[in-house]
């Protein structure tokens, strides 16, 4: 089990403007002489309900990520929200397909009634996320620190309604907390971004109910 620690900005819809952005992003680190490294992946996400929103009323998040043909299935259970910043438990396992195994997480992780083998038979995909993600990982004093530039949509299954996801994300990967709050605010020198308080997954489900008309 980990704990995410990270802010989420929102930035503008401009896909175009949006590539300036990374461009300003790492002439900023450059400029201050921070230490980072450059990746670029696909990110293609299934997340898991079932149709009375039993992970939903668990406070529970479940998904399915595939990067390059390789799965990883993540649990995120109740964590807090205050301003831009979200931290929340995580548990993550690798898989050899996109097929849930929801026996593979702790056991402890679900609530006492919960019967983890029938929960699974109920549950179905309700919304995805397709997005790319610009990451810079990032060396600053003691702490290290993942910026991700995530760009692409939410959409339901079946795809009826889209929402864009536009957004950097500042993750502590280690270190000290404080660390994202002083690389925020040397971002909004040169980058557009407004908080962001709801995680794509809450924006996924809001889209599910409107596409149910709940």
């Amino acid at each position: 089990m980990t704990t995410e620690i990270e802010l989420k900005y929102l930035i503008p819809a401009n896909n175009e403007d949006n590539d300036v952005v990374a461009d300003n992003i790492t002439a900023m680190l450059k400029e201050h002489t921070i230490t980072f490294t450059l990746d670029q992946k696909q990110l293609n996400n299934h997340y898991f309900d079932n149709k009375d929103l039993a992970l939903r009323k668990m406070d529970i998040g479940l998904r399915i990520r595939g990067v390059d043909q390789e799965y990883e299935q993540t649990v995120k259970t109740a964590g807090k929200v205050v301003g831009c910043l979200h931290q929340r438990p995580e548990y993550n396992v690798a898989l050899e397909d996109n097929q849930l195994a929801l026996s593979l997480f702790p056991e402890h992780i679900w609530p006492a009634h919960v019967d983890v083998v029938k929960l699974q038979k109920s549950l179905q995909v309700i919304f995805n996320t397709n997005f790319s993600r610009q990451t810079w990982l990032i060396t600053q004093a003691s702490s290290v620190i993942e910026l991700a530039l995530d760009r692409g949509e939410i959409f339901t299954s079946p795809n009826i309604e889209t929402l864009a996801i536009n957004e950097l994300e500042i993750e502590l990967v280690s270190g000290d907390e404080q660390a994202l709050f002083a690389l925020a605010e040397q971002l909004m020198t040169v980058v557009q971004m407004k908080p962001g308080k709801l995680s794509k997954a809450a924006r996924g489900y809001t889209l599910y109910h409107q596409r149910d008309g709940s």
